[in-house]
């Protein structure tokens, strides 16, 4: 059925399916893009968590001379010396308290740590978060796993216990006696170097497609598409026109018409197929005078 339709016909069906499919390729490339860029932006997060959790880790303890109304946790107290007390935070302790901080004054971007052997209630994993620790346990190659539902990207990131990590979460009875006052000797000990200790876990809202229409919806972007679309409309035109010229001066000539003027460019400085067919119909009508001359 298709082959019958007119070459009119023909081109326009498959110019739009040719849209259709670009079109499709175009949101799966900015289903990517998208992703892409929601993960860059995790993993910067979860980069400065790395620092900031390292540099504690290697300092041992972040000690404070006072403690707010929000932030009144703290792991270790020492006498100043001044009759006062400086109160230590270790690194989960310190990143649980940055974590709150920075999502109470975030917008966008927001974060915390969490294992499967938690300490604080407030670490306690969610569903995506107790999913990505499983996966990243079974697979310890993993870098990251991300996730995107209800309008909210979620990535997780491991956390792997280093040196510095099992004074606090290696033998119990290595760990300071402030550990094991506060949580005692029986949860998150037993890690060795290279475990995984839990996950840095970021959310971030997703980018729709109705945020990004205004960034592909700009003027050079739509003068570009309707150039496109004007000079194939106009080669196309131009192309259909000239086969129907040539289809009816070829049935002028067949009707014995042998002297209509055909104009087309010579093959030898011409690499159109057109041109090519027109001087095809033009040696046959020449042909077609000779006979009849010598039929004469």
């Amino acid at each position: 059925m298709f082959g019958k339709q007119s070459i009119s016909i023909k081109y326009g069906l498959i110019f739009f399916s040719t849209l259709i499919l670009i079109s499709a390729a175009i949101l799966v490339t900015v289903q990517y893009l998208k992703v892409g860029m929601l993960r860059n932006e995790a993993q910067a997060v979860a980069s400065q968590v790395v620092s900031f959790r390292s540099w504690v880790a290697k300092s041992g303890m972040v000690w404070v001379d006072k403690l707010s109304d929000d932030f009144h946790d703290f792991l270790a107290e020492t006498p100043d010396g001044e009759g006062k007390k400086f109160y230590g935070k270790n690194p989960a302790l310190a990143t649980r308290e940055l974590s709150q901080i920075a999502n109470q004054s975030s917008t966008h971007a927001t974060f915390r740590v969490t294992s499967d052997e938690y300490r604080h209630p407030d670490n306690k994993p969610d569903e995506f978060e107790s999913k990505a620790i499983e996966m990243i346990k079974q697979n310890k190659k993993t870098q990251f796993v991300e996730n995107t539902s209800e309008g909210t990207y979620r990535y997780a990131q491991p956390i792997f216990v280093t040196k510095a990590c099992l004074k606090c979460h290696g033998d119990p009875e290595d760990a300071p006696e402030a550990v094991i006052k506060k949580y005692g000797a029986q949860k998150a000990f037993g890690y060795k170097e290279g475990d995984v200790r839990g996950i840095i876990s970021v959310k971030l809202p997703d980018i729709t497609l109705k945020d990004m229409l205004p960034h592909f919806a700009n003027p050079y972007t739509i003068v570009y598409i309707l150039l496109a679309v004007i000079i194939n409309f106009i080669f196309t035109t131009q192309l259909i026109k000239r086969l129907k010229n040539l289809t009816h001066k070829a049935e002028v000539i067949a009707h014995g018409e042998l002297d209509t003027p055909l104009e087309f460019n010579s093959p030898k400085h011409s690499n159109d197929e057109l041109d090519h067919v027109y001087n095809a119909v033009n040696l046959l009508r020449n042909s077609m005078k000779v006979v009849m001359k010598r039929l004469q």
